[in-house]
């Protein structure tokens, strides 16, 4: 049950964070960038200090599969709905439609999805890999609303894709439950594919996003680099 508290956290963020472009309130481009970059920090040290050594102690190698497996199935996922595309050559080239929502819908879904397995391992575990989640849920629900309203979403359609987004959040913290009774191993691989997709996330989606803004001083390695840090301790302290 706490795992479907948190997804439901995690959906609330999304929402939140989404609803703040959709009533004409933002955080600029450079606030909205050093966020991104402060919880890519978080959701890459959670998956290299937590996830990954867990899933490889339950798992053994077989792990290595599935922290590729999280990696590469988000890539292909990405390119195949074309979730990015506006970002590169502007909405008019390609169209934000039905294969992009449902690009994100996925990764949102994995988010919970991790929260779930992770805390089937242990509460300090699922505690650091909530975090994580919760970490990032804004600043992304804050920069889909963005591209939503930038590709000509009415605001009741952008507030509806965001609730939709944020059942998916349960929806995959309750296929996450689950693996409460499988073995270790089948476990430890769920993790490492989890992992994976921290990585893929922090790496490929959310540090592009905070450079766009970024690139002219130094506030956002240092939010990176803070992000990391924070979530270091914090994964220390839990034990």
């Amino acid at each position: 049950m706490t795992a479907l508290l948190f997804a439901t956290l995690a959906a609330i963020f999304t929402i939140a964070g989404g609803g703040l472009p959709l009533a004409r309130r933002n955080l600029g481009a450079r606030g909205l960038s050093l966020l991104i970059a402060f919880s890519a920090g978080v959701l890459l040290s959670a998956g290299i200090n937590e996830m990954m050594p867990e899933s490889f102690e339950l798992a053994g190698t077989t792990a290595a599969i599935g922290v590729s497996g999280g990696f590469i199935l988000l890539y292909i996922s990405e390119k195949v709905t074309m979730v990015h595309s506006c970002r590169e050559q502007g909405c008019e080239v390609h169209h934000f439609g039905f294969f992009a929502i449902a690009g994100i819908g996925f990764h949102t879904a994995l988010d919970g999805f991790a929260i779930a397995v992770s805390s089937e391992v242990g509460a300090e575990l699922g505690a650091v890999v909530a975090i994580a989640v919760l970490a990032h849920r804004f600043p992304s629900g804050v920069s889909f609303s963005g591209v939503m309203l930038a590709c000509g979403y009415s605001r009741g359609r952008a507030w509806a894709t965001l609730v939709t987004l944020g059942v998916l959040a349960i929806a995959g913290a309750a296929i996450g439950l689950l693996f409460a009774d499988v073995s270790t191993g089948v476990l430890g691989f769920a993790i490492g594919l989890s992992a994976g997709s921290f990585l893929y996330i922090s790496t490929s989606d959310l540090l592009p996003v905070a450079h766009e803004h970024g690139w002219g001083d130094y506030g956002v390695p240092l939010s990176f680099t803070a992000g990391f840090g924070v979530m270091l301790a914090a994964s220390l302290a839990l034990g």
